[in-house]
């Protein structure tokens, strides 16, 4: 009888009796149509219906679709595809594409600028995007977002948030701590959008009068941004691109980051603060943030 091999046995043993009982991380599942409807509304407030089960690789396909919300605009797609995957534990992701969506407001709903929401009625939008769980710390990642307007504004996105799950509320709880925005402006949309907002920070203004207030409100925006969290030539780049606009036509590349993450925490007390573009408030929310912007004038062939 050998005493000499019996630690080694008895390890192995009690090793692969641990891997016979020890819980095992359950791999994601495809989503059924029926909780991509259900997950989907839960996110941003807009019923859709599909098919019951998946029609294309997977992917539940809704067409000629009007998704309405209370008093959230109306918007009809031409095509909506969804997909996603889920474990015991809830949903680990979903994955959106639209093709031809037209935003149309609410009949008899004055609170945006007329020009505006014929700007808006006027624009068609394609669009992609992956949410999904973080695999490397507890949050979701936003990935592979891209947005096009029919005028030919395009926006690509990634971000990276803390906390926060797979609904409206607990998105509202998670903190933004990255973020990569690829903005290609046409420059033909701003200038709508400069003259609404223009006309609501100095009163009756119009046209050209309410685009210059609108620049003039940015100039001191920037003018007020902690310096100390602007890498490189951010200063200077953002500068050019409010000099450019309305038209403003070109491509701006931003990054941000910031360790404690942008969130209800920081973003409550600015709301409530006397003056939210001042330099204290913004020292405030970009405490430990950095920013980088590159601007590239034209967009080229």
């Amino acid at each position: 009888m050998s005493i000499g091999h019996t630690p080694m046995r008895l390890r192995l043993a009690l090793a692969f009796a641990f891997g016979l009982t020890a819980p095992v991380a359950a791999e994601p599942v495809a989503m059924g149509c029926d909780r991509l409807a259900a997950l989907f509304q839960g996110l941003t407030g807009y019923g859709v219906t599909l098919p019951p089960s998946p029609t294309v690789d997977g992917w539940c396909v809704a067409e000629g679709a009007t998704l309405r919300a209370g008093d959230l605009p109306r918007i009809s797609v031409e095509r909506l595809e969804l997909a996603g995957s889920e474990t015991g534990d809830g949903p680990e992701s979903l994955s959106l594409r639209v093709g031809r969506a037209r935003i149309a407001p609410q009949v008899g709903d004055r609170s945006e600028d007329a020009v505006l929401r014929s700007v808006l009625r006027l624009q068609t939008v394609d669009a992609t995007l992956t949410l999904q769980r973080s695999a490397e710390r507890d949050g979701l990642e936003l990935r592979d977002v891209r947005v096009v307007l029919s005028g030919g504004t395009e926006l690509l996105l990634e971000a990276e948030l803390s906390g926060g799950g797979f609904s409206r509320e607990s998105l509202a709880l998670a903190t933004l701590t990255g973020l990569r925005l690829d903005w290609r402006n046409d420059g033909r949309l701003l200038r709508p959008v400069m003259e609404a907002a223009g006309g609501r920070l100095a009163e009756g203004a119009t046209g050209n009068a309410a685009v210059d207030a609108a620049r003039e409100a940015l100039r001191r925006l920037l003018e007020n941004l902690p310096i100390t969290r602007l890498a490189g030539d951010t200063a200077s780049e953002l500068e050019a691109v409010v000099a450019a606009l309305p038209q403003g036509r070109g491509r701006m590349v931003l990054d941000f980051t910031s360790e404690a993450g942008l969130g209800a925490a920081r973003l409550g007390p600015l709301a409530l603060s006397d003056d939210p573009s001042g330099a204290a408030a913004l020292a405030r929310l970009l405490a430990d943030a950095v920013l980088t912007v590159d601007w590239q004038p034209g967009l080229g062939p």
